[in-house]
């Protein structure tokens, strides 16, 4: 029965528990958007939380399971570049470029959202060609697309936070992820980034 339900759609045949996950990052991806779109950061910020979570999630399970394959790769490199990569554009676009900013202020975030969405593809390009069992090459896109969404959070929430400092982070953070720059995988990094993600979370929930 499973033979022939594969036969009629053959690209089911690569599902699996970490496929499952990364594709439920896409739709918390997906659900973001909707936020976006309605102009509440607080469940926009969740939900890109949440697709950065199951993509840490995925691999981990991947490696436990002994199913890391090809395929689950490109997956994954593609959801990461919709969360990660272009879900941060429609976000900068949605909520700090507005028609009563000077020309030149929304040009410079502009510009910036453009080269980090750029770096993002090209960083994870590379990783695909590239051998790197412990170490990721270039800042990782899910931490970059969560110090985007702080960033974001920082000018929106607090007067003092200049929205020129969201414009050089994007510089800054595209430049890191197509750096030479090794991370250990699973170190003490990710447990940082993830202990900043959640306490995030916490004060986007509770400070209005």
């Amino acid at each position: 029965m499973r033979a022939k339900f594969v036969r009629m759609f053959p690209a089911l045949k690569h599902l699996n528990v970490p496929n499952a996950i990364t594709t439920l990052g896409m739709i918390c991806g997906i659900i973001a958007c909707f936020f976006i779109v309605r102009q509440d950061f607080r469940m926009t910020a969740l939900f890109l939380t949440l697709a950065g979570l199951m993509d840490f999630v995925d691999g981990f399970v991947a490696a436990k399971l002994n199913q890391q394959t090809t395929f689950g790769q490109y997956v994954d490199t593609l959801v990461d570049f919709f969360t990660c990569g272009i879900i941060p554009a429609f976000l900068v676009l949605g909520m700090l470029v507005s028609d009563a900013a000077p020309l030149h202020q929304n040009a410079i975030i502009i510009a910036a959202m453009l080269f980090y969405t750029s770096c993002a593809l090209w960083r994870l390009a590379y990783y695909n060609i590239v051998e790197a069992d412990k170490f990721f090459i270039g800042l990782p896109v899910p931490g970059s697309m969560m110090m985007v969404t702080m960033s974001v959070w920082a000018v929106l929430t607090f007067d003092v936070v200049p929205i020129y400092f969201s414009a050089v982070l994007f510089f800054v953070i595209g430049t890191l992820m197509v750096s030479g720059i090794k991370l250990p995988k699973y170190g003490l990094w990710q447990k940082i980034m993830s202990a900043m993600c959640a306490v995030f979370l916490l004060l986007v929930l509770v400070i209005r």
